[in-house]
């Protein structure tokens, strides 16, 4: 290909070629003509998904994220971009959320070894609340619950995020993701918990069961209470 025909470095070679197709799709992406948008969007699906765009360091086809699918997605996010097709850019909206995590899972074992994955999952935590919170309505709400919800479960049988008590490594992980999840999506742990993934830290763990101990004394100790209501109410019946 052009890439391995060129003199230049892998990685210039990378921002040269890959960087520029995928910036021009991006701006027709937003092209208030709805067929000219979703072609570029089909485009640049298809480009983001091909095997060809990891073929060099890291630190240049991750530019993927923070050059090509974050500033997409915040020009959609933009009233005037919004108000010239706001059905169209409705279902552009929902279809670059699902982009962006499907990107993001396809790569997420390359991912895993890169310096910059812990910031990279933070700022698609962000870029969804965002979207969630856009006042669009609830397809684009529902896109976001679901794929964010996939995102996790994925991230979550396949070791990357787990609780403490399983990874202490893991802690930092583990603690901004929640902490900026169940800002938007506050139902999210109790929806992957009824699906039996682990959601709580130990600490929430020992926490949650020191309090059902507590209520079952409560309990155990009431019931004796009644029991001794009861028989004392007969004492007393008997001696009259």
């Amino acid at each position: 290909n052009l890439m391995q025909q060129s003199r230049l470095e892998t990685s210039e070679a990378w921002s040269a070629y890959w960087l520029p197709i995928f910036q021009t799709l991006t701006t027709q992406c937003t092209n208030p003509c709805r067929d000219i948008r979703q072609l570029a969007f089909s485009a640049m699906q298809r480009s983001l998904l091909s095997p060809e765009v990891t073929l060099t360091d890291a630190k240049e086809w991750t530019a993927i994220f923070g050059r090509v699918l974050f500033p997409l997605i915040q020009r959609l996010l933009k009233p005037e971009v919004f108000s010239s097709d706001r059905d169209g850019m409705s279902e552009m909206r929902v279809q670059c959320a699902s982009l962006l995590c499907k990107v993001f899972l396809q790569y997420l074992v390359l991912l895993s070894g890169w310096d910059g994955m812990f910031d990279l999952w933070v700022k698609i935590i962000d870029i969804m609340d965002r979207l969630m919170n856009s006042g669009q309505g609830d397809s684009l709400e529902e896109a976001v619950r679901e794929n964010l919800k996939n995102v996790v479960l994925f991230m979550a049988s396949s070791g990357y995020l787990v609780p403490p008590s399983q990874d202490a490594s893991k802690q930092t992980l583990w603690d901004e993701t929640w902490k900026r999840v169940d800002r938007f999506l506050p139902e999210l742990r109790s929806d992957l918990a009824s699906e039996g993934l682990g959601t709580r830290s130990g600490t929430d763990q020992v926490q949650g069961e020191g309090e059902n101990g507590e209520n079952e004394q409560k309990e155990t100790a009431g019931q004796t209470g009644e029991v001794a209501d009861v028989v004392g109410g007969g004492e007393s019946d008997q001696r009259k």
